[in-house]
């Protein structure tokens, strides 16, 4: 009797799993028909919601300027931005501490802040809290659900809350897109279809080739298949899936890989990867099931849980064309301010390069070395402004011509503050207009001191400086490396900081000596 039970109770354990999974593979296919983050967002809130059986989601994004939370997407508020302090409410308190809050009641909270309900007319009685991280774990956010039908929220809706949260990292609040998160979404696909390997391969149908982007257990291996050879071939050319039970019975499949990596493959499961309008990406294939073989059912799963894979291709993607976008423009404003002086062409670039190699040498984070590149490649946009007459001018100027010259950091933070650079970006026109600032008050615009200067234009003051002594000049000619490296010591602590000219010179004696 104990074992009908058990088995009855197995059952209905089944059922409800099976129930689940059919939510999130419509959950999967829903989204699969979507691409627009500002449409993508509501759609996954709305979805993990109905799954959670609560009444409201609400995604909160940090604001660390105003040290505020503010609603992205806030269900049942139309339109209605809410922001509140970064510390206030059960959700400031997910954030702060970076931990899920799963309180019962919310009324019996010391943490629970009434004001949204005064505000709404909701009444809130059930809260669950997830914190929401960036693909470098920093904390952007959180997600929070309200008002369970059934009670109050479960340990199991705390893991797919944790779930779908990290799952936010695919679409990317913050459009930013890596292969190594590429990497653990597809490892997560073969943990979740149980089989030993898998591998991500993208389409260059120019050169009529796959390329692989990831191969499970075969890292720097880079593997490039004809698009008439193999099963990932075959899918990428017709877009369909392909389920071989044995792959060394079927004609179609290429042994050349196995036979490279000493790898045996048993089964295999290829699916394409598409984007909205039925572009193929590439496709993803997972190999040797471990109980088995694959089955439609299989297949019909990694095809849903392919569009959350095919969503963040697209996007890194599209990010990867605007970047490459934004450096063209670049280049291109960087030679325009070539033009007006031949004798000074590669100036700009030249600043950067050297800019980027001191903040290497100090250690400075990638994005922070690339928002340098950028200030230091536009550090003299404003001479556009400049008259050539004294830009080439031969000899001494006057003073009411180096007073002329001098304006032209002015004009550049004035042209590039017309500009929209985004967040990262953002600090460029302040650091490239600093960059004639000395530390004990001599320089110009502001005539700012040591602490009043940013430590990025301070980086480019020596850069810039260095340049423009071991370059050929109108007025006079190039000095040599050690020349210009005299001069700078002689200025360390009144005019340039002592660490960025020893950073300089250990920078240019690896690269350049």
């Amino acid at each position: 009797m104990e074992d009908i039970l058990s088995l009855q109770s197995r059952v209905e354990e089944l059922t409800t799993e099976n129930e689940q999974l059919k939510q999130i593979l419509a959950m999967g296919d829903t989204l699969c028909m979507e691409r627009n983050l500002e449409k993508l967002l509501p759609m996954m809130m709305k979805e993990i919601s109905s799954l959670l059986a609560a009444d409201r989601s609400t995604l909160f994004l940090v604001d660390w300027e105003r040290r505020e939370l503010w609603t992205k997407f806030a269900e049942g508020l139309d339109n209605d931005r809410i922001r509140i302090g970064m510390k206030m409410g059960l959700v400031g308190l997910c954030v702060i501490t970076k931990k899920i809050v799963n309180v019962a009641y919310a009324y019996d909270s010391p943490y629970f802040n009434r004001e949204i309900d005064e505000r709404t007319g909701f009444r809130t009685e059930s809260v669950l809290c997830a914190p929401v991280f960036n693909q470098h774990q920093e904390i952007i956010g959180a997600v929070e659900f309200l008002n369970k039908r059934s009670g109050v929220f479960t340990k199991e809706d705390e893991e797919k809350v944790t779930q779908f949260a990290d799952g936010l990292k695919a679409c990317d609040c913050h459009l930013a897109a890596n292969l190594d998160r590429t990497k653990d979404t597809v490892r997560a696909f073969r943990d979740d279809l149980k089989c030993a390997r898998c591998a991500l391969f993208l389409l260059n149908r120019k050169n009529g080739e796959i390329r692989s982007a990831f191969a499970d257990a075969i890292e720097g291996w880079d593997i490039l298949l004809n698009l008439n050879l193999g099963i990932a071939g075959l899918v990428a050319l017709t877009a369909e899936e392909i389920i071989i039970p044995d792959v060394y019975q079927d004609d179609r499949f290429d042994r050349s890989v196995d036979e490279q990596t000493g790898y045996r493959t048993r089964c295999l499961l290829c699916v394409p990867l598409k984007t909205m309008s039925g572009e193929i990406l590439g496709v993803i294939e997972v190999m040797n099931k471990k109980n088995g073989i694959f089955t439609t059912a299989d297949m019909e799963h990694l095809k849903s849980l392919s569009s959350y894979l095919s969503m963040f291709l697209e996007n890194a993607i599209l990010f990867n064309e605007q970047t490459r976008q934004f450096r063209s423009v670049l280049e291109v404003l960087a030679a325009s301010i070539d033009a007006k002086d031949s004798m000074t062409a590669g100036h700009s670039s030249r600043v950067a390069e050297f800019t980027v190699g001191i903040a290497s040498e100090l250690g400075f984070n990638e994005d922070d070395i690339d928002t340098l590149n950028v200030a230091a490649l536009l550090h003299d946009y404003g001479k556009l402004g400049t008259d050539d007459h004294i830009l080439k001018k031969p000899g001494r100027l006057t003073p009411d011509e180096y007073e002329h010259i001098k304006e032209h950091v002015v004009n550049t933070r004035n042209i590039l503050n017309k500009m929209t650079f985004s967040r990262k970006y953002k600090a460029v026109p302040l650091l490239a207009a600093r960059h004639h600032e000395r530390l004990d008050g001599s320089g110009y615009a502001e005539g700012l001191t040591a602490a009043e200067i940013p430590f990025m234009s301070r980086i480019i003051a020596v850069a810039d400086v260095f340049e423009a002594l071991t370059a050929q000049r109108h007025y006079r000619g190039p000095l040599s490396v050690k020349e210009a490296f005299e001069i700078l010591d002689q200025d360390i602590g009144t005019k340039f900081d002592g660490n960025v000219v020893r950073a300089l010179k250990s920078y240019y004696k690896k690269n350049h000596a």
